[in-house]
């Protein structure tokens, strides 16, 4: 029985709610945010009524002719009508719904009410204002209520009468006869329950096996693409009709499949006219399921088939059309080792008589694999073949996508962008099909960048595939230079010995890079060959940290795992594990480096397996899914040649005889078809004794990288000597390397794990290990926080004044400054740098330092007061002045000629002149706290060395390991001491590997910009008063990052006696290793150690922004200033002015500022 109701559709804080309008005692109301969910949710209700409604009671559910709403405005006092209402008075707009009826049969009359309280209604008289008579019914009627009661009753002028047409059935009078017992009654009975089972009524099952597509489409979710021609008409020829057939489109991934089936589902409802009648039991359903969902949770026999026969029930009950989203595996779901029944046969003859209609989307080896599976019902299918868009077609489709993209998203493209991406996405993702992996690229920029104030363009699409991919961006970026100097020796810091083998990983980057490797293969196929413990596996896990940004990208795949028959099975799924090991690896993440270690271990058939990866750069799994493997490195391992003798390990054996018989070994052990596919075959020569000292640097490094170690904000680092031992027992020329970490776990392990337990227990702790006769040995110094100053600071009370009130201090400095202009002060100063000025000219250079600290301090305080003098005028002043001047200013009246019309020009103009400038309450601090320093510096001004310093930065820990990278936090620092006062007249660095920097200002830059951050940095600082303004930095700066290492910087201020920068750094690492000698030694007393503990300064918790230009969150503590704050900022020395210009204010011992 098709049915129709009124509906009143209302928007409150929860969504719409749907209150039905007529019904009677059958009135319902739902909540919901779509008005398809809410429609469907309200029918079932209602359908669940009518179904055990006698048939008179059927004339409530009947659309009454003229229903309408209309919105009145009542103002209601109710203390007319009953006296101590807790609601006086209440005004505003209100829904009235006007509903027709028959006094009688033959007089029609009307009723108002309200929808949310139908039960109260009253007869309109048409003669009557309607106004007047709500505003006297609901004053009566609702007099009792509240206020929040009340104010739901009002009209949000969004409201509205929707109609809503469904089908149900009614009770009918065969419903109410007895039914006798059949012979198939005890069919109906679950025996695990031991009661009848449910009614067949509804879905029974397709609710929660799918899902809906038509209902989506109806609500506008469905993302429906560009329309593509033939393939609509034909797919609407095929399943628009009355006489559906089978359909399986057949087509690459990505090629548009789904999104085809999408616009279809949408167009079809716009064919069944679904916008006029809005009646869901009127249109064709598509139902989307998994045959893998279909079988979840059945463990008993035949329960699989039961939910089968309840799906066809459903499928069969209406107007329905089933996407199957695994349609390929249907053959094998259902599978067992005691049967071969399966979805395919199930499902084969409801699909052959046409009482179901089946789609399904799958790739050319899907279907070869459906076909041998289950042939008779793969030929039950209208295959529809489905090409990829070309680059012209899928550049319209990215603008199309691009413009619904920006009204959603609300983000902003760069039109040069879309070339750029359709280039990119074609050669990076290989193993999926245009239009769909440039489209899901465009879609992900627009989820990652939307609602941001972001172009996207060239950049941030490079920045996004580098996050994606873990291919650096210098490798994606065309234009980016790329010196294979600098690639071998990044990887040189990571595999020692090995100089060819590093020269041909190199190689492939720097192809990569410049875009000639095959497309169709793998970026490239290697065989490492040569003894154990040689650094073939460790430069398999550099080349894919470097490449794929994270050593995890190796995926290592030992063959000794796999001697047995069943190997291929396991690499690639069989009927009963369709996935794969390897082959789901790949799928998981396309970008990696497959390492196959020790090949000749593993099973002959597995070798003929890898001749489709190296040779096509893919390869499927038994469920028909196919593995990209044109974006992975794969590198195979082997021993084959090498000796058992002593040639493991050091280079005591003949290199080039070593590597024929490798050579050898290698050709009589592949097949000539599998060794022609392999690019490369890498010999790995035994290591020399320098190697292997260089190898016990890296391993120590990790070892006090540990967890334990930076969890627990412990710093560590090891003398020469500690090296040194490390080598001579543990590197044993017949063992190889590989006993370094089991030495460095029982020897270097347990000292540090003691130390911990029975060291000083502090927040952060500075370890230094080293040797003493036969042990090793660590020194242990707890970090305490600097003593924060006890004096206070003269601005602290100004940081709370409001703008006006910092106005008249600032008005206050700048008499102050007049005074000093005025005082002897300035006249002895002027005295001083003629003084200066004569010696200088008669030769005496030793004074050229002092007349450029006195000259430099004059003309300091002649820009300071005038820029006080500038922030004391008010902007107001400088407002009203413009305003006058424009005022008063002459016109000058231009003329008219035939060209042109007679034009007045005011001589002046405020819109030619700058804008007022108003100063911000961080300015007028900063000249306030510059005031306070002037004090301090003149009082100190004869002083030369308060005017000349050498800042030193050291790194100490970890970061002081010559084969780790530099200490970012160094960098920081410099990058913010170069830039806070005085001028740098010189500066020196070291970098790892031993490379230096030095030279003055202009040479600064090429500091800032290096590819490395230092390991030791000086700066030589010149101006007034700077060593009292970086007094406070002398000591230990402490960087926490989740990302990385623990990081920390000792800070030492030096005198003007100090070295030049260069000579200073220098003349530490001798100090150094004088004091590792007589520790080593026992010498009492020690010399000066220096890179003692120191108290800590300032903590940093910060992580760094992955995009250029972005800021972060820092946490700081300057125990010092006993300051603890968040910032906002691109690096942490952003956030060190602020603290600096507190510190130029701390009090003298005197109190006194």
């Amino acid at each position: 029985m098709n049915l129709t109701i009124a509906v009143y559709q209302s928007r409150g804080p929860s969504g719409l709610q749907w209150t039905t309008l007529a019904l009677g005692p059958h009135t319902r109301s739902r909540t919901g945010k779509s008005t398809v969910k809410l429609q469907r949710k309200l029918v079932d209700d209602l359908r669940t009524i009518i179904g055990e409604l006698p048939v008179r009671e059927l004339a409530y559910f009947q659309l009454p002719r003229g229903i309408r709403l209309e919105r009145v405005r009542l103002e209601l006092d109710f203390k007319r009508v009953r006296a101590g209402a807790e609601v006086s008075k209440v005004a505003g707009l209100f829904p009235l719904i006007l509903e027709p009826r028959m006094r009688t049969r033959s007089e029609p009359m009307t009723i108002a009410y309200h929808p949310s309280r139908q039960d109260e209604w009253f007869p309109v008289d048409p003669g009557l204002g309607l106004e007047d008579q709500a505003k006297a019914f609901f004053t009566r009627m609702w007099a009792g209520m509240d206020q929040g009661t009340l104010d739901s009753l009002r009209s949000s002028r969004k409201d509205s009468l929707q109609a809503v047409s469904f089908i149900a059935r009614p009770k009918s009078l065969l419903d109410q006869l007895g039914k006798k017992k059949g012979p198939w009654d005890d069919l109906e009975m679950d025996e695990r329950l031991g009661k009848k089972k449910p009614k067949r009524g509804g879905l029974q099952v397709l609710n929660n096996l799918g899902t809906n597509l038509t209902v989506q489409a109806a609500e506008n979710a469905l993302d429906l693409g560009m329309p593509r021609s033939p393939y609509r008409e034909q797919l609407q020829l095929l399943l628009g009709g009355e006489r559906r057939t089978p359909v399986l489109l057949v087509g690459p991934p990505g090629c548009g499949k789904r999104t085809l089936l999408r616009r279809f589902v949408a167009e079809q409802l716009e064919a069944e006219d679904f916008r006029s009648h809005r009646n869901l039991d009127k249109v064709t359903e598509v139902w989307t399921l998994a045959g893998k969902r279909i079988i979840a949770g059945m463990s008993y026999v035949g329960d699989w088939e039961q939910r089968c026969l309840k799906l066809l029930e459903d499928a069969r009950g209406g107007r329905r059309i089933l996407l199957i989203e695994d349609l390929h595996a249907f053959g094998r779901i259902g599978r067992s080792r005691d049967s071969d029944a399966n979805l395919a046969l199930f499902f084969q003859g409801p699909l052959a008589r046409g009482e179901i209609t089946l789609v399904g989307t799958v790739t050319p080896e899907q279907l070869q694999r459906l076909e041998t599976d289950a042939p008779s019902f793969a030929a039950l299918f209208t295959q529809l073949h489905v090409r990829p868009t070309s680059s012209d077609e899928t550049l319209r489709m990215l603008l199309h996508e691009a413009r619904e993209l920006e009204l959603r998203n609300h983000v902003i493209w760069e039109p040069s962008l879309f070339p750029t991406l359709l280039e990119q996405a074609h050669s990076l993702f290989a193993g999926a099909a245009l239009p769909g992996k440039a489209l899901d690229l465009l879609r992900e920029l627009a989820t990652d960048y939307g609602g941001q104030d972001i172009e996207v363009d060239s950049g941030v699409l490079f920045e996004h595939l580098s996050r994606k991919t873990g291919l650096p961006d210098f490798l994606l970026h065309p234009n980016k230079r790329l010196e294979p100097a600098e690639v071998q020796t990044s990887l040189s810091r990571k595999v020692m010995g090995q100089p060819a083998a590093i020269e041909v990983a190199s190689d492939l980057i720097v192809r990569i890079h410049a875009g000639l490797t095959d497309p169709r293969r793998p970026y490239g196929v290697f065989l490492f060959t040569g003894p154990t413990g040689t650094g073939k596996t460790e430069l398999a896990r550099a080349m894919a940290s470097y490449l794929y940004g994270d050593p995890s990208r190796m995926a290592r795949l030992d063959m000794a795992e796999f001697q047995t028959p069943d190997a291929v099975a396991r690499l690639t799924g069989d009927a009963w594990q369709p996935e794969g090991r390897l082959t789901r690896l790949i799928r998981e993440q396309p970008f990696t480096l497959v390492l196959l270690d020790e090949i000749e271990k593993a099973h002959p058939a597995l070798l003929n397996l890898l001749l489709q990866t190296f040779d096509e750069g893919r390869l499927t799994d038994a469920s028909g899914e196919t593995a990209d493997f044109t974006h992975t490195v794969i590198v195979m391992t082997s021993n084959l040649g090498a000796r058992q003798k002593a040639m493991v390990g050091l280079r005591n054996q003949d290199a080039q005889s070593v590597a024929l018989d490798s050579d050898r070994a290698v050709r009589e052990f592949f097949p000539p078809e599998l060794f022609n596919r392999i690019d490369r075959i890498v010999h790995f020569s035994p290591l020399s004794r320098e190697s292997g000292e260089k190898v016990v640097e890296k391993e120590l490094a990790r070892l006090l990288a540990r967890r334990g170690l930076t969890s627990r904000n412990i710093f560590v680092s090891a003398d020469d000597a500690v090296k040194r031992r490390i080598v001579e027992e543990a590197f044993d020329p017949t063992l190889g390397a590989r006993p370094l970490k089991r030495y460095l776990e029982e020897k270097v392990g347990q000292v540090l794990s003691e130390a911990i337990i029975r060291g000083p227990q502090a927040l952060m702790r500075l370890f230094q290990l080293y040797t003493r006769e036969d042990r090793f040995e660590v020194q242990a110094d707890a970090l305490v926080p600097r003593e924060p100053a006890v004096e206070g600071f003269a601005l602290e009370p100004l940081l709370t004044l409001p703008v006006a009130k910092l106005r008249e201090k600032v008005l206050e400095a700048r008499d102050e400054i007049q005074r000093i202009h005025q005082s002897e002060n300035l006249g002895a100063l002027s005295e001083q740098i003629r003084f200066h000025l004569a010696r200088l000219q008669a030769g005496e250079h030793g004074h050229a330092e002092s007349l450029y600290t006195l000259d430099a301090m004059r003309l300091y305080l002649e820009e300071f007061a005038g820029r006080l003098e500038a922030m004391a005028r008010a902007p107001e002043e400088e407002a009203r002045e413009m305003i006058e001047v424009e005022r008063f200013a002459d016109r000058v009246r231009t003329p008219a000629d035939r060209w042109s019309q007679a034009t007045r020009t005011r001589l002046f103009d405020r819109r030619a002149f700058e804008p007022v400038k108003f100063i911000s309450r961080e300015q007028l601090l900063d000249s306030l706290a510059e005031v306070y320093f002037l004090r301090r510096i003149l009082q100190a001004l004869s002083r030369s060395d308060q005017h000349v310093i050498t800042l030193e930065l050291l790194p100490l820990g970890q970061w002081r390991q010559e084969g780790a990278s530099g200490s970012q936090l160094a960098l920081w620092l410099g990058d913010a001491y170069a830039s806070a006062r005085g001028e740098v007249e010189s500066f020196a660095a070291r970098f790892p590997g031993g490379a230096f920097i030095s030279g003055g200002p202009r040479e600064l830059p090429n500091l800032l910009q290096a590819p490395q951050e230092p390991i030791h940095l000086a700066l030589k600082l010149v101006g007034p008063g700077v060593r009292s303004f970086f007094e406070g930095e002398a000591g230990l700066h402490v960087w926490q990052s989740t990302g990385r290492l623990p990081e920390i910087v000792k800070v030492r201020v030096h005198d003007e006696r100090a070295p030049a920068p260069l000579e200073l750094i220098t003349q530490h690492e001798a100090k150094l290793q004088a004091f590792h000698k007589a520790r080593q030694a026992g010498v009492s007393p020690l010399p000066e150690n220096p890179e003692a503990a120191a108290p800590v300064v300032r903590a940093y918790r910060f992580e760094p922004p992955t995009r250029t230009g972005a800021v972060s969150t820092l946490e700081l503590d300057d125990y010092l200033l006993t300051h603890s704050g968040t910032h906002r900022v691109r690096t942490p020395g952003e956030a060190l002015p602020a603290l600096w210009r507190l510190r130029m204010t701390q009090n003298s011992s005197d109190g006194s500022a």
